[in-house]
């Protein structure tokens, strides 16, 4: 199997797979297996799979491979049985189950993840692969692996900047004419940020490649467009990527030309944040690209959500790394649109209902024949008796042609065929089948609606910040040449804004608050009914960026002729968030390393 990207040449990225002896005993599966290069261990009578899976990390064991020692409708029972105990610990555990007649199951009757092996089969490869592709989508550990070095593009550090620099939120590329027209107008860096769930759930068209390719392809189009908004209006807007926790975005955007990322480890414990944030350092060292970590986590669900960075964790962390900007919890409000690891947890599990959903679904039709076998059973029928074999004489001819049509006539036939007394089993059988389709329907719902969901409004008040705090952690930054940074800058008063840089704070980062003002202005250029229901979830996050999508469908030609709209919204950007990080500070605590660039 090749390696993971990134992580080639460690013996400790190859998986395990958990074999079977009788499997392993058996020729042609054993060179099978052979081919692949995974690490097997054999299990037999005292050693059982489910024993080694409960022994080793969840992570490490990929595939299981075992005999499947029966056909037709009794194998879909035993795979089913099966399944469910082995991955009672990990749902993207891939299962393949050997037999010497391919006939003896039909693949489309098998859960994601899950295949038959037969004498001369070739694709067991493929198969593997897609397995580790999905588990690397679900497990975090198996993809941030320490990455692998590449060939430096610099020599140097790059420049930073004096004086407290505002950041602001990019939910829509359209708002980046509106933060470049601020950079030229005050003649001053002007950050913007986005974060990889940003990316993903706000401006890429599409997934189909996976998350990662969507949000690289978002950083090189972002990137791109900066570069023409400088050039055409003379601005220094710069590009910052936001709470990543993953090295793969790290590297897009310093790849893309990101002029600094944010490596966030604040999640973790103190010690796995030094280690994350440190690797992730040493990678964007190699493209010349700043780097931000976090100490004190912020986050919605987090056991620290509402407690403030110690001195004592900052002053480690500041020991530990080598970053140069370093974000802190002073008692600021933040909101949480960060959950990036999660949201590529619950597309990869979308992806696994869309693989078997299609068309009739025959996986569905094949669960709803041995549930109702199940039931037959349980009500006293025999094995032997006509209803059984009936069940099993439709769920045979299910596996013969079309899914959707087969399906439906298989029914439809037996309706016509079978005596009266008999028809309430095909009718429970179909409640059955569309009762399994019907779960996976509801199950992609709910992992839409935690994709798409955002912490409740909170009562709109400024949050209290610790300035004494603010002035003990920018001290224990002053020899070291590094930033603080404030996170939540939208939860903050004008006061307060306007006394950190007279405290040193390097950066101030400006969040949802930036794209509640931009729709806001926005609905005086194209109106929104209001008497719009507005929705919540999933509802709420489609009709904003349906409305998005329309009204700023050309703002790429806004350049030349701004609407009105955009003037307003720069005006609102000065005055209420730009102008008060612009007061001279009365104390030096902390100089930029060169001259901006």
């Amino acid at each position: 199997m090749n390696p993971v990207p990134g992580t080639a040449g460690r013996r400790g990225d190859t998986p395990h797979a958990v074999v079977d002896a009788d499997v392993w005993n058996t020729e042609w599966a054993r060179l099978l297996l052979s081919r692949l290069g995974i690490r097997a261990i054999i299990a037999d009578g005292r050693l059982s799979p489910e024993r080694v899976l409960d022994t080793l990390a969840a992570q490490s064991v990929a595939v299981v491979c075992e005999e499947l020692p029966v056909s037709g409708l009794a194998a879909m029972t035993w795979v089913a049985r099966r399944t469910e105990a082995l991955r009672r610990s990990d749902p993207t555990l891939g299962i393949v189950f050997v037999v010497e007649d391919r006939a003896a199951l039909d693949p489309r009757t098998l859960p994601p993840l899950v295949r038959i092996l037969a004498p001369g089969d070739t694709d067991l490869h493929a198969f593997v692969e897609e397995v580790q592709r999905v588990r690397r989508e679900v497990h975090w550990e198996l993809r941030n692996r320490r990455p692998a070095a590449v060939a430096a593009t610099v020599d140097t550090r790059p420049g930073r900047w004096a004086g407290s620099v505002p950041n602001f939120n990019v939910k829509h590329p359209s708002m980046l004419l509106p933060f470049a027209l601020l950079s030229a107008r005050t003649r001053q860096e002007v950050y913007c940020e986005i974060s990889p769930q940003e990316a993903l759930l706000f401006i890429a068209p599409t997934a189909g490649e996976g998350p990662l390719a969507a949000v690289t392809e978002v950083f090189r189009t972002l990137k791109r467009d900066v570069d023409r908004l400088n050039a055409e209006l003379g601005s220094r807007l710069r590009l910052h990527l936001d709470h990543a926790d993953d090295y793969e975005v790290v590297r897009a955007a310093c790849e893309a030309g990101f002029d600094s990322v944010m490596a966030d480890g604040s999640g973790r414990t103190l010690h796995q944040n030094v280690l994350f944030t440190n690797a992730a350092t040493a990678l964007a060292r190699q493209y010349g690209v700043l780097v931000e970590g976090e100490i004190g986590a912020i986050d919605s669900a987090g056991l620290r959500k509402w407690s403030k960075t110690t001195e004592a964790d900052f002053t480690r962390f500041v020991e530990d790394t080598d970053l140069d900007f370093i974000g802190g919890h002073v008692g600021q409000f933040h909101s949480f649109d960060y959950g990036f690891a999660s949201t590529r947890r619950s597309l990869a599990e979308i992806g696994l209902l869309d693989d078997r959903a299609s068309e009739g679904d025959l996986h569905a039709f094949a669960e709803a024949c041995t549930r109702v076998v199940a039931s037959l059973t349980d009500v006293g029928f025999p094995a032997h008796s006509a209803e059984h074999r009936l069940v099993a004489a439709l769920a045979r001819r299910a596996m013969d042609g079309d899914e959707e049509e087969q399906l439906h006539s298989v029914l439809r036939d037996a309706r016509a065929a079978v005596p009266v007394f008999r028809r309430p089993l095909l009718d429970v059988l179909e409640r059955e089948w569309l009762e399994r389709r019907l779960e996976k329907a509801r199950r992609k719902a709910q992992l839409w609606e935690e994709v798409f969901h955002t912490e409740p409004a909170r009562e709109h008040r400024h949050a209290v910040i610790d300035h004494g705090l603010i002035r003990t952690l920018v001290g224990t930054l002053k020899e070291s040449g590094r930033g603080l940074v404030v996170h939540g800058g939208s939860s903050l008063s004008r006061v307060d804004l306007s006394v950190l840089p007279s405290h040193g704070v390097a950066r101030v980062n400006f969040g949802s608050g930036i794209y509640s003002d931009y729709l806001e202005a926005l609905r005086a250029h194209v109106p929104v009914d209001p008497t719009a229901p507005t929705g919540t979830g999933t509802w709420k996050h489609m009709r904003r960026m349906s409305y998005l999508a329309e009204a700023t469908s050309d703002w790429r030609s806004w350049t030349d002729a701004p609407p009105p709209f955009v003037d307003t919204f720069v005006s609102l950007l000065e005055r209420r968030y730009a102008a008060p990080l612009r007061r001279t500070r009365t104390q030096s605590t902390w100089e930029p390393a060169v001259e901006s660039v």
